[in-house]
């Protein structure tokens, strides 16, 4: 990955972390993590990967998530400056699920 691309990932990581919290800091009982970005080659398209706690929630959450990408788009843009805004997705971190199913098998 190139360093402008790695740049971009990492503060689309910190604007999206920034508004999650914002929009659900009245929702103690859960708490979502952005646990990283995937961007196009052309950075025209971006993946936002969350974790979610509790599981039991990780569906509804998922679906509000969604539902608001507009706001989160209009957010980055008023936050970061670049010629091509790109479009977001949100999906749940597998990688991050496996990790800790992994960490939890060691422990036993």
């Amino acid at each position: 990955m190139s360093f402008r691309r790695e740049k971009v990932c990492s503060l689309l990581q910190d604007i999206a972390a920034s508004f999650i919290s914002r929009e659900f800091i009245a929702v103690p009982s859960i708490l979502i993590s952005v646990t990283g970005v995937k961007i196009s080659s052309d950075l025209k398209k971006a993946k936002i990967l969350v974790s979610i706690y509790p599981i039991e929630k990780e569906k509804e959450v998922l679906e509000v998530l969604k539902s608001r990408l507009s706001d989160l788009r209009n957010y980055v843009k008023s936050q970061i400056k670049m010629k091509f805004l790109p479009f977001f997705e949100i999906d749940i971190d597998e990688g991050e699920k496996s990790r800790q199913r992994v960490e939890e098998l060691l422990k036993k």
